[in-house]
């Protein structure tokens, strides 16, 4: 029973050990509670002494005021001529002074003692404050390191490598798309529009050349009768065209 008790202990204390290890706010706690259980304790025990050393004081202050009283009855009896009872009074008189000055030594050991334990408490709390003031910047500091290691774990988490691998594939479906939509596009011109498309290029070609022909007229870099004889040749060979039956149906 001993070595299981032993065991279980062990297996325990390992067990606290590295829940305190990974959550050091919880040791940090216990010692700042700690210190306030013993300020506590040392709260209560100064007001005990405290308390004794009054009470003692109280004490004091009674028997000196019986022996003040005994005084002068004594001195009266004696003046009367009492004197048995002058006596007796006396020895009231001097037991109360020997309860007095036992009462001195007491009151002073208890002083002695009320100001150890009010230093002792003094000492305490002032240490109890500064555990709470260290506590609150290991916390933050805690904290703090906290942030920083789930900042590097979130960092190192980030692959940068693919991130870049999806980026460049991304690109070359966008660009097969739009080569394959161009393709479609072409495929589905026939020949007769590309053939029309040729015959504007022409036209706008032959147009171009016409301008371009006026300019240089105008600018005397060429003479007119190129041009007339052009158009007289465009003009002949208009008219040497055979007649077509549409033609002929249509003049008669």
């Amino acid at each position: 029973m001993g070595r299981l008790t032993r065991t279980i202990r062990g297996f325990f204390g390992r067990f606290l050990s590295g829940v305190e290890e990974r959550n050091p706010e919880i040791m940090l706690e216990n010692a700042v509670q700690d210190e306030l259980d013993n300020l506590k304790k040392l709260q209560v025990a100064a007001a005990r002494t405290m308390a004794y050393e009054k009470m003692l004081a109280d004490d004091a202050a009674s028997k000196q005021k019986v022996i003040t009283v005994k005084d002068r009855q004594a001195r009266e009896l004696t003046r009367r001529g009492q004197r048995e009872a002058a006596i007796e009074v006396v020895q009231q008189k001097q037991e109360a002074q020997a309860s007095l000055a036992e009462l001195e030594t007491r009151l002073e050991e208890a002083h002695r003692n009320s100001q150890e334990m009010e230093q002792a408490f003094r000492e305490q709390e002032r240490r109890y404050n500064d555990l709470v003031r260290e506590r609150a910047s290991l916390m933050e500091e805690h904290q703090r390191a906290r942030a920083l290691r789930a900042a590097n774990e979130a960092r190192s988490n980030i692959s940068l490598s693919d991130s870049s691998r999806d980026l460049e594939r991304a690109r070359q479906a966008i660009r097969q798309a739009s080569y394959e939509a161009q393709a479609v596009g072409e495929l589905g011109t026939s020949e007769t529009e590309r053939q029309i498309a040729s015959v504007e290029q022409d036209v706008k070609r032959l147009d171009a050349e016409r301008e371009l022909e006026m300019m240089e007229i105008q600018m005397g870099l060429r003479s007119p009768e190129p041009l007339e004889s052009g158009e007289e040749q465009a003009e002949t060979s208009n008219t040497d065209q055979p007649e077509s039956e549409e033609d002929r149906g249509a003049r008669e």
